[in-house]
């Protein structure tokens, strides 16, 4: 549920005017791609796994920092950049084509 409320809410952010300042710390365009893949890929794992986000929070959370720690962000840096990324629409967009390409070069 928390989940769900915090992509509500990102949304509802990407969606008002650019109003968000660079965060001190702000995950570079190209290396957010990778860990916002990451995270991705991470969440979709466990919601196909588990499905009730309360069961899988915790394992998720620890599959998290492992991320955050080998990418060498922090959940901090990686939440101020999220929010950032996603109240500017295009580079928001551009993040996700990014992902989308090289997931699509994976797939056989």
């Amino acid at each position: 549920m928390n989940y769900f409320l915090i992509c509500v809410l990102i949304l509802f952010s990407a969606c008002q005017e650019n109003t968000l300042k660079k965060p001190v710390g702000l995950i570079d365009e190209e290396k957010m791609s990778v860990v916002l893949e990451e995270v991705l890929l991470l969440e979709s794992h466990y919601q196909s796994k588990y499905g009730v986000p309360g069961i899988y929070k915790e394992a998720l959370d620890k599959s998290l920092e492992s991320v955050f720690k080998k990418r060498g962000v922090t959940k901090k840096s990686f939440a101020d950049s999220y929010a950032y990324y996603a109240s500017q629409p295009e580079t928001f967009k551009d993040l996700n084509t990014q992902i989308m390409d090289r997931l699509s070069r994976q797939v056989p």
